[in-house]
């Protein structure tokens, strides 16, 4: 059975079980004319696009990088580690992060000119931070750093699309990063080294005026040297009060045996016993010597004095006569009373000696305990003196060696060498290219999407094949599109022609 006019299918291609690569041909070509005006128009877009596109120009420089004396370790205190040094890799890529930090890029659209460099962001609304910010974007963006594995250079380019502004660009960005990495990796030592300095120089001045009050506080002039002769001054009164208890016992034990033998001798002895006859004899023999010197032996004088003596001798042999006894102090006794004397005067100096050390050392004893209970107070304040003096001593000539090595680094050849500077580029680059085959790949993309999505939409089967598949009935006859429309309006059938296929249902037997 054959469908009429008056029932239209109410069936689609999208609900076509299967589309076969051959329907979705048949589909595209039912709908060229979508297809062909979608992707002309995408097309144009990207034509114009692709001629407004602008040339950039590149600009490339070398950098050689060796090992210098700012990576050469220096240990602030000691000698452990010192002269170590890091790979080569690792130098190399810490000056690419040096060469891309923001700093530098900073310096360098200051050198060149936000203006100069980008007109566009120069002209934009907004503060200069903001614009800064937007440049440092765009420039990171233009700027290539490279190296390769193992070897000790870095390649840099840039895209401007300006070739002089592209040059000046590069070589400001290389100027501005070997000056500031001479102030990363030399220059901030120094400063550091001499605010530390300056801040050890306070506080040891302040320790100083500490100490300082400290001594003046308690009367003391220099503690080592007070302490030590208090110590000194201690042993030596202990020494001179034996000594002078020594001597004073000595002096009363010599004063006892003196007083004893005082005590013991007479105060007066006989001095001597004189006679007139003996003194008669001593003249008479006198008196003959006298003669002798004037006279002859035999002579009669000398005779008469011989014959006075013999009478006297004479005289005395019949026994001793009476004579004049003469007493004294005994000297003996006096003697001994004079070293009595000296001996107590003696004990009696020793026993003053005595008080008077023994007055002393308490005196010096009390002071030097006063001394060793500050002595604490004064061993704090004295070594805190000393270990900042010491390392204010340690951290200026550091400081020193910080800023002779730094100008000197400054003056010698520095250790990233540019092997040449950037030129003007020549040749420029476009995207228009890339941009017109993108273009066309988008455009033959979206027209294909566009006619399959027309085509799945509408309500009729452009092969007998689909049409089968989603009636599930066998195409009995196929007419065209036009004459098939014309007969469904006048309820007649007609018979096939040539031209656009539509679909007539015909109902069949098994």
């Amino acid at each position: 059975m054959s469908t009429s006019g008056q029932a239209k299918p109410k069936l689609a291609w999208a609900e076509v079980s299967r589309v076969s690569l051959a329907d979705a041909v048949a589909m595209l070509w039912s709908e060229r004319s979508l297809v062909v005006s979608v992707g002309a128009a995408i097309c144009a877009l990207g034509l114009v696009a692709a001629l407004m596109a602008p040339r950039t120009y590149t600009a490339r420089t070398e950098l050689l990088v060796r090992m210098g004396d700012e990576y050469v370790y220096q240990p602030m205190g000691g000698g452990a580690g010192a002269g170590a040094t890091p790979e080569m890799q690792a130098v190399v890529n810490a000056e690419m992060r040096l060469i891309g930090s923001g700093a530098v890029v900073r310096r360098a659209i200051d050198t060149v000119g936000l203006a100069t460099l980008y007109p566009d962001i120069a002209r934009a609304p907004g503060s200069d931070a903001r614009k800064l910010a937007a440049a440092e974007r765009a420039f990171a963006q233009n700027l290539s750093v490279q190296t390769a594995p193992q070897t000790p250079s870095i390649g840099l380019s840039f895209e401007h699309r300006n070739p002089e502004v592209a040059a000046q660009a590069l070589n400001a960005l290389v100027a501005q990063y070997l000056e500031h990495r001479r102030d990363v990796l030399v220059g901030g030592e120094f400063e550091a080294l001499s605010q530390q300095s300056q801040t050890l120089s306070e506080r040891s001045a302040q320790a100083s005026a500490a100490l300082s009050a400290f001594l003046t506080e308690h009367q003391i002039g220099d503690f080592e040297s007070e302490l030590a002769a208090l110590a000194a001054r201690a042993g030596d009164i202990e020494t001179q009060m034996l000594d002078a208890q020594a001597r004073r016992t000595e002096a009363e034990a010599r004063a006892g045996a003196l007083r004893a033998q005082y005590n013991a001798e007479p105060a007066q002895i006989e001095l001597y016993t004189e006679s007139d006859a003996r003194r008669d004899l001593v003249a008479a023999q006198m008196e003959r010597e006298t003669l002798l010197s004037r006279y002859q032996s035999d002579a009669m004088p000398v005779r008469e004095v011989d014959r006075r003596i013999a009478q006297l001798e004479q005289f005395l042999a019949g026994g001793e006569p009476a004579s004049i006894v003469r007493r004294g102090a005994n000297p003996v006794r006096q003697d001994i009373a004079t070293q009595l004397y000296g001996m107590e005067a003696e004990a009696r100096a020793q026993r003053g000696r005595e008080a008077a050390l023994i007055q002393q050392r308490t005196e010096v004893r009390e002071r030097l305990r006063a001394m060793q209970a500050l002595e604490p107070q004064f061993r704090q304040l004295a070594r805190d003196r000393t270990i900042l003096e010491t390392n204010t001593s340690a951290v200026a000539t550091r400081a020193e060696e910080a800023r002779t090595r730094s100008q000197m680094l400054g003056r010698a050849t520095d250790n990233i060498s540019p092997v040449e500077e950037a030129s003007v580029p020549t040749q420029g680059r476009s995207l228009r290219w890339p941009i017109m085959i993108i273009t066309v790949l988008i455009a033959g993309i979206v027209a294909i999407a566009a006619g399959l999505s027309r085509g799945l939409m509408r309500r009729s089967f452009p092969t007998p094949s689909s049409a089968a598949r989603a009636l599930n009935a066998p195409v009995l006859a196929v007419m065209p599109r036009q004459a098939a429309a014309k007969n469904v309006n006048r309820g007649k059938p007609t018979k096939p022609a040539q031209g656009k296929p539509a679909l007539t249902l015909v109902e069949g037997g098994a």
